[in-house]
């Protein structure tokens, strides 16, 4: 029930207990425990600790406004607070941040407050290293760092573990992050860029409004497009001592740079087309809903109302040389799960893509936006794509009628 109601809320889309389903494998009970527990806080999701958390943790987190620090605690008066903060690598009084491990840290704390009636205190101790371990997108040093914790606190708390049960703690903790992370190795990159949709109203709290603008909606894909382009798919799985195997991690981490060079690209793609549309709202009166442009959703509107994705010419075959038929293909079909938030396919990115290519495409978003921007496009696909807007756009038929005529000189 706790599990349960601390992965119920409302800005949950991904992070929810069937993710907790996706990830246990079912093979090991010190494993199992870790998945149930490892995404019971997070805090930049749920608006901060969920009230129903706050009998359980309002005493170890000290939290004033944005900054969170390790509340204070005697060790001897509460080991187990002791234990956690020692494989976290924390002391009290020290800041915590979501990149350093705050969701974590606090579902780790929820974790052995819960279980200590059931597990003894080396077994809390696995389940702990399992859940820091899945502290995403570090350095390959973390398992080591971890393993040479886990040791110390083998040592301060009398655990029993030893050299091998430390070895055997951490490969178990390994093996969890990695299943935490596995859509980044998705044979089928729909299937990725579906648990990326996911994510996005996690992340981007104005998608989970009935009328989000443009500018919110192209900010979060720069935002998710950034953070693609710039990880290294070296950090998203975890290695310790072999685990896993050369050929399976070798395996990993070919089909993760594959996905995220196609999400990327797939990302901008996206994004120039939302720059369209907002450059369009820009120059017509300013920042407008996505639906002014471009239609309601199939399951918000009515059977008859305008969607420009209706409108759009047909796919013609891509005349650019560098088009990537994958994400040409992923633009037009669609991602692998319907959102609540967006299209399935991106028709008007797929428009522009199989004109455009990839060096085009890149040219045209290092223009600012607006007019430069347009310019920076097709003349024919603008003027094509602003005619349609004005039949959608009716409170912006006159400005887009001025974009028309300049583009018709």
């Amino acid at each position: 029930m706790l599990i349960h109601a601390s992965m119920s809320g409302r800005g949950r889309s991904y992070h929810t207990v069937e993710h907790v389903f996706a990830v246990d494998d079912g093979t090991d009970a010190i494993g199992s425990l870790a998945v149930l527990f490892h995404d019971t806080v997070y805090c930049e999701v749920d608006g901060g600790l969920p009230r129903g958390l706050e009998p359980h943790l309002s005493d170890a987190l000290e939290v004033d406004g944005d900054h969170v620090e390790l509340g204070a605690f005697d060790p001897k008066e509460d080991p187990l607070r002791a234990l956690v903060a020692r494989l976290f690598g924390f002391t009290p009084g020290q800041a915590v941040t979501f990149q350093t491990g705050l969701n974590e840290l606090a579902s780790a704390l929820l974790a052995v407050r819960a279980l200590r009636s059931h597990l003894d205190p080396s077994e809390l101790a696995q389940v702990v290293t399992c859940i820091e371990a899945t502290i995403p997108f570090r350095p390959q040093e973390a398992e080591d760092t971890l393993a040479a914790r886990l040791t110390e606190a083998d040592r301060e708390h009398g655990l029993g573990l030893g050299d091998a049960g430390v070895d055997a703690a951490v490969r178990r903790a390994v093996n969890v992050a990695n299943r935490d992370v596995g859509n980044f190795a998705y044979e089928d990159p729909a299937a990725f860029l579906s648990h990326t949709w996911e994510i996005l109203p996690e992340t981007n709290p104005t998608l989970r409004m009935p009328a989000y603008t443009l500018g919110e909606y192209r900010r979060a894909m720069a935002r998710m497009e950034g953070f693609f382009g710039s990880l290294n798919a070296e950090r998203v799985y975890r290695v310790f001592r072999g685990t896993p195997p050369v050929e399976e991690l070798a395996s990993l981490l070919t089909r993760s740079r594959r996905n995220l060079a196609r999400g990327t690209r797939y990302l901008r793609e996206k994004l120039l087309s939302a720059r369209l549309l907002e450059s369009f709202a820009m120059l017509t009166g300013g920042d407008a809903p996505v639906s002014l442009f471009m239609g309601d959703l199939p399951h918000e509107g009515e059977g008859d109302s305008l969607r420009l994705e209706d409108m759009l010419p047909k796919l013609a075959a891509p005349s650019a040389t560098d088009v990537d038929p994958d994400v040409l293909r992923l633009l037009k079909e669609g991602r692998k799960k319907e959102s609540a938030f967006d299209l399935r396919h991106s028709p008007l990115a797929a428009y522009l893509y199989a004109r455009l290519g990839d060096e085009a495409s890149d040219r045209a978003l290092a223009s600012e936006d607006g007019w430069p921007f347009l310019e920076a496009l097709p003349r024919d696909q603008v003027l094509e794509v602003a005619t349609l807007c004005q039949e959608i756009a009716t409170t912006r038929a006159s400005g887009l009628a001025e974009i028309v005529a300049r583009l018709k000189q």
